[in-house]
């Protein structure tokens, strides 16, 4: 997995590439500039056709635009190149590869007035947006702005360096004006504010540039990192070809009550689709005849209730039971947040010695309670969606979607948990200040029973033998790929939970087979 920086990460990588390693400034520059150039040459239709404007700031980011400029008129490509301000303000290795665009007799032009780029804008162009990189950390203003803002309005191919300008590396923040690019070739690393929203609507498709840093290096930067196919390809449990149902594990899922006969269903029927040896579900007893009806292959295990149909405390012992003979434990699915099934659950998770994984109202129920996490047995995996763990911590949902790398990390830590923060993007965090952030996903995944079906995976994975951790990345990953096959057939807009357990086999073929597994 390639580690995520922030803006301030990278610039220090540079420096350690510099400093240490003894690459010079002046090189790393050359390196990110041809790589964009090789890279647009297979990303952009017609390359060879095409003609080009490089819209430049001056500093690195814009000496890293005269460097992409150099390289396309080595390809004999129709090239302009626009420098936002006076030639003779750039500085360093900037002025460096401009003086050498001059010596070669080409003619940057300097952009003094926003009519000036107006013109250049004008026809049928690609636009390199090289005007900031990854140390923006207020508003385009003055010819800035206005450059931006003729960018968008041109219609245009837009292809950014490293960062779209406007958005901040490190958080996603739109700093309005910001380009919205059809493609971003970032330097070395994905930098974090291409990731979260709202700078990923900014990003377009994003592609990482090969600058020349030791790869030493750049695996040690961090505690952040981007899932990718090949590493969960290789985290999902082994299947040895003689296995069978004990092999494959047992888990147990708690779910259900009155109303809520389709979380329970849809949760059992995922932990089968992941495929564990035996999954017994356990709900309220009058639920029978629905569970009977909708999953064939679970186990069904009707506990006593209460009058409101859901779990009641004489369910305490079975439940108690069950989980000691099980693999992994997953609970909270559609149970209620009822007084007696709250009672329940508290007495019922501090006993539970095999991995356990609280979901939805497993999470509400322990609202007020967080105390009790220090006691649960580890390893636990949490799965709240932003409303959730807002609940938990007091934090307001705004926030926790706006710094939700940050907290996630911090919660896992403090409550020695793994936290599957659910959102756009999921992001999975370990006891050990470890962040992975999942690219799999879309809209089609924000309606009702789809975090249900996730439950159901992590526990497949977990009775399987894979590690927390593993088993909740690989979840995660597999949950998105199977809506972004969905959505592909469905769209975005029909997309329903049910989907996603037909689903769930071809992402996982996908995955498998992609890489000759």
């Amino acid at each position: 997995m390639l580690p995520v920086v922030t803006g301030r990460q990278m610039q220090q990588i540079d420096r350690q590439a510099m400093e240490n390693w003894g690459i010079s400034g002046l090189v790393l520059m050359e390196n990110a500039g041809r790589s964009v150039a090789d890279i647009l040459a297979t990303e952009i239709p017609e390359f060879s056709r095409r003609r080009f404007l490089v819209v430049c700031g001056k500093g690195n980011n814009g000496g890293d635009g005269l460097v992409v400029t150099r390289h396309l008129l080595n390809r004999n490509l129709q090239v302009e190149c626009a420098v936002l301000g006076k030639i003779t303000e750039l500085k360093g290795d900037a002025r460096t590869n401009a003086q050498i665009l001059l010596n070669a007799g080409f003619p940057l032009v300097e952009i003094t007035a926003p009519e000036q780029l107006s013109c250049l804008l004008s026809g049928e162009k690609v636009i390199i947006d090289a005007i900031f990189g990854t140390g923006l950390s207020s508003p385009p203003a003055g010819i800035y702005a206005r450059a931006i803002e003729l960018i968008n309005q041109s219609g245009a191919r837009v292809v950014s360096v490293d960062v779209p300008s406007g958005v901040n590396a490190d958080t996603g923040e739109v700093l309005e004006p910001a380009v919205r690019a059809r493609i971003t070739i970032t330097m070395a690393l994905p930098k974090l504010g291409l990731l979260l929203y709202p700078g990923r609507n900014c990003t377009g498709k994003l592609l990482i540039a090969d600058i020349g840093i030791p790869r030493k290096l750049l695996q040690e930067a961090g505690d952040t990192f981007l899932v990718d196919a090949d590493s969960v390809r290789k985290l999902l449990p082994f299947r040895p070809p003689d296995g069978h149902k004990g092999t494959f594990g047992t888990c147990l899922l708690v779910c259900g009550s009155r109303g809520f006969t389709g979380a329970a269903s849809l949760t059992a029927m995922a932990a089968v689709r992941a495929g564990a040896g035996l999954v017994r579900l356990a709900y309220p007893e009058s639920l029978s005849p629905v569970i009977e009806s909708a999953v064939l292959e679970p186990v069904k295990h009707p506990l006593p209730e209460t009058g409101e149909k859901t779990l009641s405390l004489r369910a305490l012992e079975p439940l108690a039971q069950l989980a000691a003979g099980a693999d992994a434990v997953a609970i909270g699915p559609g149970i209620s947040t009822h007084p007696e099934t709250r009672q329940l659950l508290l007495e019922l998770l501090p006993g539970i010695e095999k991995p356990l994984v609280l979901d939805a109202d497993g999470l509400n129920n322990l609202a007020g309670e967080t105390t009790l996490l220090s006691r649960l047995k580890p390893p636990v995996i949490l799965t709240p969606h932003p409303g959730e763990l807002s609940r938990l911590t007091g934090i307001p949902v705004q926030e926790v979607n706006r710094r939700r790398v940050e907290i996630a990390r911090e919660f896992s830590s403090q409550h020695n948990l793994f936290l599957v923060l659910k959102g756009a993007p999921t992001v999975v965090a370990a006891p050990d200040r470890r962040v992975f952030i999942n690219p799999t996903g879309n809209s089609g995944l924000g309606s009702g029973g789809t975090g249900d079906v996730l439950t159901g995976l992590i526990a497949g994975l977990l009775a399987q033998g894979a590690s927390p951790l593993n088993a909740a990345i690989g979840a995660v990953f597999v949950h998105g790929l199977a809506a972004d096959i969905g959505a592909s057939r469905l769209t975005e807009y029909s997309l329903a939970a049910e989907d996603l357990l037909s689903l769930i086999p071809q992402a996982l073929h996908q995955l498998l087979t992609a890489t000759g597994a």
